[in-house]
């Protein structure tokens, strides 16, 4: 799969925002494939992405894995065996999607998809579809953080910048 700068960067906007949790077993093999495509594209940043880019205390994306998954030396036939069993798959995405519900937003997790080990570039991919997504987020009109799409008003604005616009404090 190939794809656009516009959705790599700003696949890249929301990952360092800090929205989104990797665990032990995928942070840093992601890290690299993902920086690669950044690379790859030519996309001008400030910096790097980093570990604990991947690593919310408070996240709105999840992935994980139930076994580590080794992106760099594929000769573990233990792992090669269970990666072909089809009904197997220990690699998991979820987002959190968020809605106004009276006085407090409603938080709701979802799962995008569940893969099998040796699908995991599948499963990166379809983590950077989500992160791209405008469905899930978008950049506030005001401040230009990147938030989860619930938390902006209908003129794509957040709560922290429609409340200072309001003298709110």
């Amino acid at each position: 799969m190939t794809f656009s700068k516009k959705q790599l960067a700003r696949a890249y906007d929301v990952l360092i925002q800090g929205v989104v949790c990797l665990d032990d077993n995928l942070r840093q093999g992601v890290l690299v494939y993902i920086e690669s495509l950044l690379l790859e594209q030519g996309i001008q940043r400030d910096k790097y992405l980093s570990l604990e880019d991947l690593h919310s205390h408070y996240p709105y994306v999840c992935m994980g894995s139930y076994m580590p998954i080794d992106f760099f030396n594929a000769d573990n036939l233990g792992l090669i065996t269970a990666c072909n069993d089809e009904n197997f798959k220990p690699i998991s995405l979820k987002v959190c999607t968020v809605l106004q519900g009276g006085h407090k937003p409603v938080h709701r997790w979802h799962t995008v998809g569940t893969y099998r080990c040796d699908d995991i570039i599948s499963a990166i991919h379809v983590l950077l579809e989500t992160l791209s997504n405008g469905a899930y987020f978008n950049p506030c009109k005001t401040c230009n953080t990147i938030r989860p799409a619930g938390y902006l008003d209908d003129e794509q604005v957040c709560g922290c910048c429609h409340d200072g616009l309001l003298g709110v404090a």
